[in-house]
């Protein structure tokens, strides 16, 4: 169903939406982009979840590695449970997170259920990557090679979800495509990982 204004409401807007991609692939900037063509939708960056752990924060590359990853878990839990929250309440949340590994996405989804869930890997070619990563702001840039981590994520999520390579269009386009698509090329079947 679209209402006046052209924004998707209804079962259209049913479940949750996550976008991932390798840092500099457009996340931050497509993700609130995506909520806006919903007539309810919420923008939950993981990101923001994280850094609210303001002392002991230890981050998804650092050290304790062990910590580390109980914290990448509760971060996910803390995104699902918001998600669910806001779909609870007939508002469409769209997930902003880097999704590495099949572990998180099992884990997520698992959380997510029995709504359908949709996975978008924003998939611009890592050089182009590197270039956006390298125009951010000091403060906002990654400081480590995405190369392992683009692979990582090719050989733990490839074919899984919708794998859109976004590097000729602008961040609005890109947008509006996950919008009017996901729905169709990003479900997980039966909430399960195919």
């Amino acid at each position: 169903m679209t209402t006046q204004r052209g924004r998707t409401a209804g079962p259209a807007a049913s479940g949750s939406l996550i976008v991932s991609g390798m840092p500099g692939a457009g996340k931050s900037t497509v993700s609130p982009l995506v909520a806006g063509h919903f007539e309810r939708a919420a923008h939950v960056n993981g990101d923001f979840l994280s850094y609210m752990v303001v002392q002991g924060r230890v981050g998804f590359l650092g050290r304790p590695a062990e910590e580390s990853r109980r914290q990448l878990l509760l971060c996910a839990r803390n995104m699902c449970a918001l998600a669910d929250n806001f779909a609870e309440h007939g508002i469409f949340p769209i997930i902003e997170y880097a999704i590495a590994d099949r572990e998180l996405l099992d884990f997520m989804v698992g959380l997510l259920a029995p709504r359908p869930v949709m996975f978008v890997v924003l998939a611009p070619p890592p050089e182009v990557c590197r270039q956006r990563n390298a125009a951010r702001p000091a403060r906002e840039r990654v400081d480590y090679d995405i190369a392992p981590f683009a692979r990582a994520m090719r050989d733990e999520l490839g074919g899984v979800g919708w794998w859109l390579d976004s590097t000729g269009q602008t961040p609005e386009e890109t947008a509006a495509d996950i919008a009017a698509e996901a729905r169709h090329r990003a479900v997980l079947t039966g909430g399960q990982l195919s």
